[in-house]
């Protein structure tokens, strides 16, 4: 009889639904789970497709350009003293705001461009770019991955620089284009959306 109770106890116990937590308000943005390596060291979290999927649910609104028109190139300041300026109100930045390509073995054209994400700014973003002189697309590779038309930019990418240890975070990365001209970059968070306009041209 003794044992038919412990039993008993121990189902109701591990069927229980736990509690609801005191003052939650609703959904919000997805905490990110810890993981460990195989020594129990803790690695960067990964940002999960949801996010990925709302990020890329913003609609790309470029500007458009009229034929002959100068491009409208975003201005570059200085922000902080270990890279130079940047270009766009942050929180993630290009640093600089010119694209100088070379032309690659099967002839694409192709510049490095770094970005750049205020140490405020913890979250995930989404950038995406196209030609806006004319028709043309703009094509990402990060850390030797493959090209795609967005690039990533994770929790954590990887890449320690100067101003890593106060939090700013670094992501370099190539952009294929299709020719010279002007091109507009989307960069996105959850709640936000900003514009760069970078002018491209061959690298002297």
């Amino acid at each position: 009889m003794l044992r038919l109770l412990l039993a008993a106890t121990v189902w109701l116990t591990a069927c229980a639904s736990p509690a609801p937590a005191v003052g939650s308000s609703g959904p919000s943005s997805p905490t990110p789970s810890v993981r460990t390596d195989r020594v129990g060291n803790v690695l960067a979290p990964l940002v999960d497709d949801a996010t990925w999927a709302r990020l890329a649910a913003h609609r790309l609104r470029l500007p458009s350009l009229a034929a002959g028109a100068a491009c409208p190139v975003t201005p570059a300041v200085p922000i902080t003293t270990f890279v130079g300026p940047v270009a766009g109100p942050g929180p993630v930045y290009s640093i600089g705001n010119r694209i100088f390509y070379s032309r690659a073995p099967d002839g694409s054209l192709f510049t490095k461009v770094a970005w750049l994400s205020r140490p405020d700014y913890k979250d995930a973003a989404l950038i995406r770019g196209a030609r806006i002189d004319a028709s043309g697309d703009v094509r990402f590779q990060a850390g030797g991955g493959p090209i795609t038309g967005e690039l990533r930019f994770d929790y954590d990418t990887g890449t320690r620089s100067q101003g890593s240890e106060e939090g700013w975070r670094f992501l370099p990365s190539t952009v294929v284009i299709d020719g010279p001209g002007c091109y507009a970059f989307q960069v996105d968070g959850v709640d936000w959306s900003l514009t760069i306009v970078m002018d491209a041209a061959a690298n002297p």
